[in-house]
């Protein structure tokens, strides 16, 4: 990897979004209705790339900082570490009641990639529904069965999963996951299972996968 030419090219990133994430004053809690169900992994992790060093980012997809992260340092990402297959980036979902939707959000996701996604292609269109829900302005459930439709997903899969809450387990499995590896806030980047003091820190990541590799 060019690391100095990678670095120079991100250098002060952090700076400007730094204190952009989402957290609380007090230790996180699960959702209370992530709390009535039993954490059970129904899909496969959303990831992307085939390298030998795992990051994992923990996400609320109503989090504004989790919006800056995804346009400031996951680009960068794909131009350098995921372009040369050095790492796995994996999403995982951290509910932190980010918007008044962000739970509704996350299992409008899972429903899309569990009506799109394949054995070929676990993903489906999580990634580019992801991207669309995190952007929009009306969160409202029909805006986000809506929404579907956008990424040729069917609309009725999404309205059915939030009306049965259906894909709640997986979003208590990835809670519990990363309250496991010390997930206090989102956005939040574990790399190869050492979290990260400052996800927005490029140099950091960088440093910390070829730590890792």
């Amino acid at each position: 990897m060019r690391r100095r030419t990678f670095l120079s090219a991100t250098a002060g990133a952090s700076l400007s979004v730094a204190l952009a994430g989402c957290s609380s004053l007090l230790e996180p809690s699960m959702p209370d209705p992530l709390e009535a169900v039993e954490a059970d992994r129904q899909l496969p992790v959303p990831s992307r790339g085939d390298g030998d060093v795992a990051v994992d980012v923990y996400e609320d997809l109503g989090c504004p900082g989790c919006r800056e992260f995804e346009g400031d340092v996951v680009p960068e990402l794909e131009a350098d570490l995921l372009a040369s297959d050095e790492i796995t980036l994996r999403h995982y979902d951290f509910v932190v009641g980010a918007a008044d939707e962000s739970l509704e959000m996350a299992n409008a996701a899972r429903a899309v990639q569990d009506e799109t996604g394949d054995a070929d292609d676990p993903n489906g269109a999580f990634f580019r529904y992801k991207a669309a829900v995190m952007d929009a302005d009306d969160r409202g459930d029909d805006a986000l069965a809506n929404l579907a439709a956008s990424v040729d997903a069917d609309p009725e899969a999404v309205t059915s999963a939030l009306e049965a809450e259906t894909y709640y387990p997986t979003l208590a499995a990835d809670w519990e996951r990363g309250d496991e590896a010390g997930v206090r806030g989102t956005p939040a980047v574990v790399v190869d299972g050492e979290r990260l003091d400052d996800p927005f820190d490029v140099d950091e990541l960088v440093a910390a996968v070829e730590d890792a590799a």
